[in-house]
């Protein structure tokens, strides 16, 4: 893993779009298409760099790349692309499996593909950015039935500094768990939330 990336692992994962085998002039062309200001470029020193790291886009110069490199790449994706989201772009003559191609976005050239960059680039950023909001929900919301779980009749406000949330975002939570199936009732006496005899459908306290 190259340096530069071992050095930014704090970064925001969801706006990086690595390269691999682009030319520094080629580099510069990606960095002006940039769909927003926070989106960085970091050129990879190793094909694992792509296959390791989250983000939202990659661009790599197929031609660069050696048979090993090529191998490794083809075995992942062909196991991995249909459940990722990020966009993986490759440049150049691109001999990968027919059944693969369909995951992919193959140029020939740089030149064609800088005619596409800031549509592609931009496409990449909202799914990324969409996937990234979803699974923050849904981790707040799984935050949400472990505090209630963990103690019964826990108020609103406590779940909200607890948490660092809004109450109506608590309040939007618990409506999301009633509906996925947990017994969330509240209790007008004690004031807070409670689970019906203390156990979690989500979280398979009933079926243990």
């Amino acid at each position: 893993m190259s340096n530069m990336i071992i050095n930014n692992m704090d970064k925001d994962w969801g706006t990086l779009i690595i390269t691999y085998g682009l030319s520094d002039e080629q580099v510069k062309a990606v960095e002006a298409s940039l769909p927003i200001k926070r989106c960085e470029v970091y050129k990879a020193d190793f094909i694992s760099d792509i296959i390791a790291l989250p983000q939202m886009a990659s661009i790599v110069m197929w031609n660069v790349l050696t048979q090993d490199d090529k191998e490794v790449f083809v075995d992942y994706y062909r196991e991995m692309a249909p459940y990722i989201d990020e966009k993986v772009v490759l440049i150049g003559d691109v001999d990968v499996p027919k059944d693969l191609k369909k995951y992919l976005v193959i140029y020939p050239s740089f030149e064609e593909l800088s005619d596409k960059m800031k549509y592609i680039l931009l496409n990449a950023y909202k799914k990324k950015k969409k996937n990234i909001n979803f699974s923050r929900s849904l981790s707040n919301t799984l935050m949400v039935l472990r505090r209630i779980r963990q103690k019964p009749y826990i108020t609103t406000r406590e779940l909200s500094e607890d948490i660092e949330m809004t109450p109506r975002t608590i309040q939007r939570y618990i409506e999301t768990l009633r509906m996925a199936g947990e017994f969330i009732e509240y209790d007008t006496h004690k004031k807070g939330w409670h689970l019906q005899d203390g156990k979690s459908v989500l979280l398979r306290d009933i079926f243990d």
